[in-house]
């Protein structure tokens, strides 16, 4: 495949992951658990294009937040960044050293911070909710810069038609894992 035929692919399921997320926060919500919200980028309009399709030239204006922000039941903050690959490995440098900093922060300030990552596709297509500082030593950890599925296993999260990314599948919490 073409990089940018991958790059498409990725991209368009990161949104579906993004999307599979809010859903479980919304479940979530209801049940008393955690507000979440998915983070927006900062931008501003240089130029419309074409008002009516929603086409406009931008430029980004700060430094990006995690994907998503919220604060779990009892008052602690999560703050987490969602990516996604069709490969069988994830690379620690999906996470930008922008987007690294600020999960940095986070997790210093006492934030309980991850990376949930989709990696595979189809039935090979696996969930995982990833602790910061485990993403950030993946080098100690695994020896390499990425990791694959078996080495994320034992923070392989619960997924059906949302990302419970809340849920272990070996039904530890995630703030046990942090």
């Amino acid at each position: 495949m073409n990089r940018s035929y991958t790059s498409r692919v990725n991209n368009s399921q990161g949104r579906i992951l993004e999307d599979m997320i809010m859903g479980a926060a919304r479940q979530y919500e209801q049940e008393g658990k955690l507000v979440l919200h998915k983070e927006s980028e900062p931008f501003r309009v240089t130029k419309n294009l074409d008002r009516a399709r929603g086409r406009a030239e931008v430029q980004f204006t700060a430094k990006a937040q995690p994907d998503f922000i919220g604060c779990l039941k009892g008052g602690r903050l999560i703050a987490f960044e969602a990516k996604y690959t069709q490969k069988d490995a994830i690379k620690q440098a999906a996470v930008t050293p922008t987007q690294a900093a600020m999960l940095d922060k986070y997790h210093e300030a006492g934030a309980a911070a991850f990376v949930c990552c989709g990696v595979g596709t189809g039935w090979d297509l696996s969930y995982f909710m990833v602790p910061w500082k485990v993403w950030w030593d993946m080098k100690e950890n695994y020896g390499h810069k990425y990791a694959s599925a078996d080495d994320l296993a034992s923070y392989e999260i619960k997924a059906d038609t949302v990302v419970r990314f809340l849920e272990y599948k070996n039904s530890k919490t995630i703030l046990s894992a942090c």
